[in-house]
């Protein structure tokens, strides 16, 4: 075999490796070399010098525990396939049964919903996709982050409207059927924030002060005044947030209130309909 063969080099690399595993390395040389799996294994490709070069530095990031969807600029996430670097959050699988229970709801009759701090995009999009004739509004107060979410419009032929915000602040005289939401909420003395992989991304849209639950708090607030009638708010939490996300939804004014489980069988997701009369 060809010292410098694709799979020869995904062999030493991993065990030369601690973070990074055989499959996270097979990934970096499928992104470098733009092809497929079966390629790989079919034709075993020889890795040029500038090829090698590439792999290693990029192996050396993911040691350091940069997420693996930053390093190749892409994750897939419902039925999309997002561009991500470190102006927004790694969408986490865990956020598509917040996709899937919207879906479940809300039948293809148009509606108006709005996603708040939006950041790649993933549930706007996911949902817009799915709903050709839903009118979606993806907002986010980093205007880096919009600039991703519009990058993968692009990407997947999907078209929403962005809006730069600071949640609801700008849509004072607006009215929305679903509101749907995945806020920062790690409490800031959590020492996941500074474990590998968290570490590298937006602090600002990972870390939430009142112990993770200010902006819940604020969306769950002010998103009452901005939906229409019996219109329903849909809100990603932290595993162990779920009874007080709830008071909130209640101290709010919501009703029909309900969580739901993730796919690890965590409570992830809280929804409340809000009833004016």
């Amino acid at each position: 075999m060809d010292d410098y063969s694709a799979l020869n080099q995904i062999k030493l690399l991993t065990q030369s490796s601690i973070v990074s595993s055989q499959l996270d390395i097979e990934l970096l040389v499928l992104h470098l070399l733009e092809i497929d799996r079966n390629t790989l294994y079919r034709d075993n490709p020889p890795l040029t010098v500038e090829i090698r070069n590439k792999l290693k530095a990029l192996t050396q990031r993911r040691e350091k525990g940069e997420p693996l969807a930053y390093l190749v600029n892409n994750i897939e996430f419902w039925n999309l396939s997002l561009y991500v670097d470190q102006n927004v959050l790694v969408p986490r699988p865990e956020t598509e049964i917040l996709v899937q229970k919207v879906l479940e709801i809300f039948d293809k009759k148009k509606i108006r919903v709005l996603d708040l701090g939006t950041g790649s995009g993933a549930i706007g999009l996911s949902l817009a996709k799915e709903r050709a004739n839903w009118e979606v509004v993806c907002s986010d107060l980093s205007y880096e982050a919009l600039k991703v979410t519009s990058k993968n419009m692009t990407r997947n032929s999907i078209d929403v409207s962005l809006v730069n915000s600071n949640w609801s602040s700008a849509f004072k005289n607006e009215y929305f059927d679903v509101i749907v939401s995945n806020p920062p909420y790690i409490n800031p003395s959590d020492p996941r924030v500074y474990s590998d992989g968290l570490k590298f991304e937006p602090k600002q849209a990972l870390i939430s002060d009142s112990e993770g639950l200010y902006d819940i708090e604020r969306i769950v607030k002010e998103t009452s005044e901005i939906l229409n009638n019996a219109g329903y708010l849909f809100i990603e939490h932290g595993y162990d947030q779920s009874d007080l996300v709830v008071s909130i939804f209640k101290r709010c004014g919501f009703s029909q209130i309900r969580t739901f489980k993730d796919l690890n069988g965590d409570d992830r997701v809280c929804l409340g309909k809000l009833n004016r009369c």
